[in-house]
């Protein structure tokens, strides 16, 4: 008998089409996933409520889901966890979304490998960003003033490489095998550096890597 646990997975996104092609993607996967659909807000807000998801798989258009909302539905099931696909042109509603529980951050041009870890990094609480995801960031940060940089302060020089490893989008295990350490001491560093910090999200991360100059944008 087949025991593998069950994922609850809501897929949202205004075209069944593609929604149909997440749900393939995801059948050639491993896992046993129980999946819903929401083509809006209307349908999205009762699906979250109800179904309770572990996993929600947002294909973000502001012309069929509200951010404010989804923010507002999402703060009463924390424990569900958001992977963000989307593009360029929405970059204002995806900064507001990223202060939420966003765990990985997609584009449509994604391999379907990537859509694979991104529901696993989610799955056990880490994150994964696309290099979309970090230009945002980066591109954010050259129209903003520019910041006195300040040498980071009580860090060791290998938790300063494991920042500059995490802001490049790279999972616990891919991190670990960079730098020929456990998964377990990388998730012990993660842990110290937020602490160290007071930083709660990899965006604010992202952030204070590049005010202190751990990592450049690129020109």
């Amino acid at each position: 008998m087949n025991s593998t646990v069950t994922t609850r997975i809501i897929l949202a996104d205004a075209q069944p089409v593609y929604r149909e092609g997440i749900k393939s993607l995801l059948a050639d996967h491993q896992n046993n996933y129980q999946i819903e659909e929401a083509g809006n807000s209307e349908e999205l807000r009762p699906a979250l409520l109800t179904f309770q998801p572990e996993i929600l798989i947002l294909d973000y258009d502001p012309a069929y889901f509200d951010a404010d909302e989804l923010l507002h539905t999402l703060s009463v099931i924390p424990e569900c966890k958001v992977i963000l696909i989307s593009s360029q042109k929405k970059k204002v509603d995806i900064f507001k979304l990223l202060d939420s529980n966003i765990y990985c951050v997609l584009t449509k041009d994604c391999k379907k490998k990537d859509i694979h870890q991104a529901v696993c990094c989610a799955l056990r609480g880490e994150k994964f960003f696309c290099t979309f995801a970090l230009d945002l960031l980066l591109a954010d940060r050259k129209k903003s003033p520019s910041v006195a940089c300040c040498p980071p302060e009580g860090l060791s020089a290998r938790e300063t490489e494991v920042i500059r490893q995490i802001v490049t989008g790279k999972s616990n295990k891919e991190i670990a095998g960079a730098m020929h350490l456990s998964q377990h001491t990388i998730h012990s560093h993660r842990r110290n550096i937020m602490r160290k910090l007071q930083i709660h999200s990899v965006v604010e991360l992202c952030n204070y890597a590049l005010e202190t100059g751990i990592v450049k944008p690129e020109t």
